[in-house]
């Protein structure tokens, strides 16, 4: 399925997606040709409303987590921000295998103490 393209006004485009999702473009997006007659190349951002969470506590409004620094009980402790660990808040290397998968580059959250 491809997105959809429509003008507003003044160098803005919507982008509808298959799924429903409208995102507004400044100049990403064009609409005609260039003076010579040719055609002008548009470059489409798609963005797509996929849910980063997939599983984990989602029973609460917002998953927020604090540490005080000067409790924790490892000189550096590691806190996962890919959301596919194991032992979430704790990374447990998750984030190795789901960059892979995707081509990301997520990484953990290191504290010192």
């Amino acid at each position: 399925m491809e997105s959809v393209l429509s003008h507003v006004g003044a160098g803005f485009c919507n982008v509808i997606s298959p799924r429903g999702v409208v995102s507004t473009h400044f100049k990403a997006c064009s609409f005609g040709g260039v003076g010579d007659g040719r055609p002008r190349r548009a470059v489409l951002v798609k963005a797509e409303a996929v849910s980063i969470n997939p599983d984990i506590r989602k029973s609460e409004a917002k998953v927020v987590d604090s540490v005080v620094v000067t409790e924790l009980s490892q000189p550096l402790t590691a806190y996962c921000r890919c959301w596919r660990s194991g032992t979430f808040p704790l990374c447990d290397g998750s984030h190795v295998k789901h960059n892979k998968a995707t081509g990301d580059n997520v990484g953990p959250l290191l504290l010192k103490k």
